[in-house]
Formats: structure tokens, sequence, C-alpha cells
């Protein structure tokens, strides 16, 4: 195996890491997002000694799907499947050039006529439409990729998360106030705001499953797994 399909495989096992971490942070944001704003379940307990548990429970999952989000988008630690791994990887100019070969190759692409007879020529010429045609989809992937993930990095929303990620588990879940005691942590606490979680699961998108894609020739139905964790947490808070 040549030092480019080790790179190319490397990644492309880093990026399945990633699918699978981002998809159990968008099924705790769908739990959360019935938790938060005007939410129906938060008026139902308002009052209750039961508020107390729903604030802890609102801000665990809020804990989880930043840390984790924080964890796949941004972590610079050279040993961590993270999207900042993926695109340092891509900043080898002649690494990501190999890779464009790679996605690009079209030599085991089968031609078949209904006659059973096609010539060499008609091979040869499909070979580099298909071959043109992946080099599109590549460059059109890798933009998508990279330009979405500057914008995230350097957006309010991607410093807020990168940023208050270390302050949230540097703290225990309550904290004393002179008033009243204990109280949970609030999202607030750390400068940020609960629909945080839903605004970096929704940008980080693209970025992973473009990524994906140009790492394994493959597309990915993400929706299909996105609607079913809207689903899963409509049926839970239901009951």
């Amino acid at each position: 195996m040549s030092v480019i399909i080790k790179r190319i495989d490397k990644n492309a096992m880093m990026l399945s890491s990633i699918v699978n971490a981002y998809f159990l942070a968008d099924q705790n944001q769908n739990l959360l997002s019935h938790l938060i704003g005007d939410s129906e379940h938060l008026k139902r307990w308002d009052g209750s000694y039961a508020a107390s548990g729903v604030n802890t429970l609102r801000f665990s999952l809020y804990m989880h799907v930043l840390s984790e989000m924080r964890a796949i988008m941004f972590d610079t630690q050279p040993k961590v499947a993270s999207v900042h791994n993926v695109m340092k990887a891509l900043e080898d100019t002649n690494f990501k050039s190999q890779l464009k070969k790679w996605f690009s190759d079209s030599k085991d692409l089968q031609v078949y006529s209904v006659n059973g007879s096609v010539s060499d020529e008609s091979v040869e010429y499909f070979r580099v439409e298909e071959a043109t045609r992946k080099m599109r989809a590549f460059d059109e992937l890798i933009e998508v990729a990279i330009g979405k993930y500057q914008t995230l990095t350097s957006s309010e929303l991607g410093i807020r998360v990168n940023n208050a990620r270390n302050k949230m588990i540097s703290h225990k879940q309550f904290q004393s106030t002179e008033t009243t005691g204990r109280r949970v942590f609030d999202a607030a606490d750390f400068g940020l705001v609960y629909s945080d979680a839903a605004d970096i699961v929704e940008q980080s998108h693209d970025i992973i499953f473009s990524l994906y894609s140009l790492f394994t020739k493959a597309h990915f139905d993400s929706q299909s797994a996105l609607k079913h964790h809207e689903f899963v947490a409509n049926e839970f808070w239901s009951k």
C-alpha cells in the first residue's frame, strides 16, 4: 500500500469517527431543543422541585453537545480525530493533488452496450468524461469544506464554542450564590446561549460530510439520520 493511500485511509477513518460523534451530538441536540425557548416541558415543571432537575438535564445535554462539537471540529491534538487535523492534511499541496488524482480515477469504469460491443475509443471517451466529472465534484466539495470551515472558525459562534468548552468542563455542575444557595450553571454563565448548540451542529454539517465524500468517494445520506434523531426526540418527549 502506497504512502498516499495510507494517508487517505487514515483520514477516512478519522472522518468515520467524526461522523459518529456528530450524529450523537445531533441526537442530544434534538433532545435539548425541547427544553429551551418557550418550551411546554419547561412550563409543565415551572415552580416545582422538578424544575431543578430539568435545568440540570438541560445543561448536561448542552455541555455534551458543545464538548463533542468542539472536539470534532476544533481539537488540535495531533492524534485526535478532528476536522482541524483533516484540514491540516489538506494544507499539503502534494497530498491534496494526489487525493484529487485518486478521487477522480476512472480506470475501473465499466462501459456496456445493448449489443455487447464497445470500441476502445468509446471506453476511453467515457472514462475521460467520468474523470472530468469527478474532478469538478472534487473541486466543489473541497471549496465547500475549506470555505465553510474558515468561516466557522473565525465566526463569533465558532470562537465562543471553542473558548467556552474549557470553561464549562472545569466547573462543577452547581455553584453557590449569596441569595439562593446552590444553583445549576447556565449557558449564559459562559457567554453562550442554548441556541448555540443547534447552530454549531447545523453549521458543521456541510463541512463534515463534504470531507467524508472527499476521502471515501461516497455520499452519506445524512438527512435520513438527522430526521430519525428528530423523530426519536419527539417520541421521547411525547411520552
